[in-house]
Parts: C-alpha cells; structure tokens; sequence
C-alpha cells in the first residue's frame, strides 16, 4: 500500500485541524485529502455513499479497502512514522473497544470542537 485516499468535511474546522496535523507528520504511506462529498470524490470513488462520508471520517486505500469511523482514524495513525505502533497497540481486540469509544465521542461531538477549534 502507498497511498491512502482520507475523505474529510471541509466545512468541518476540528476536520480541517487533524488534516493540517496529519499532513505535518512523517508519513510511510502518503495520505491524499479529499473534500467528502465533492465533485472529486464523486468520480474517484464512485461507489462510496458520499453523505455518510460527510457524517463519518473514511479512507479508501490504493489498493481498494475502505475504511471507516474507527478503522479509519487507525489507518490514518498506521501510516504515520510516530504513530503506526500506536495505531497497532490501539487495533489489539483489548484496546479496541476503548479506541472505538472514544473515537465516537469525538466524532458525535465534532461540531462542538471545531467551535474550540
């Protein structure tokens, strides 16, 4: 895998945030950022539910996985040079759970924190 397609809200201010941090960070595979819901998400990955990807982080690999909610803040960590242990410690079946717990409380309460943002 080289390239991992992260599809994100770009009227999001927290989305618009991870993209930047992301970005700034060493990355073993490269992540490509997408506008969700955009004309060129549209044509790339036609088969995609384009409003669910505005209500839920996704990552489409290069070589056609999809990933979404939880899996996809992993897959994005797993690409980063500093993080990819963290992201296979956090993807164990014991840390899973918590991963998942919190990552849906950031994403329900996303709004409020591109406010803080």
């Amino acid at each position: 895998m080289n390239n991992l397609f992260v599809l994100f809200d770009p009227a999001c201010a927290f989305c618009r945030r991870c993209k930047i941090w992301l970005q700034s960070q060493k990355q073993i595979v490269t992540l490509t950022f997408i506008e969700a819901n955009s004309k060129d998400a549209k044509c790339i990955f036609p088969a995609l539910n384009h409003e669910k990807t505005l209500a839920e982080l996704t990552v489409v690999s290069d070589r056609g996985g999809v990933y979404q909610g939880t899996k996809a803040w992993l897959i994005c960590l797993w690409a980063l040079r500093d993080y990819r242990n963290w992201a296979s410690t956090l993807g164990t079946p014991e840390l899973l759970p918590v991963a998942q717990k919190f990552i849906t409380m950031i994403s329900s309460n996303r709004k409020t924190l591109s406010r803080i943002c």
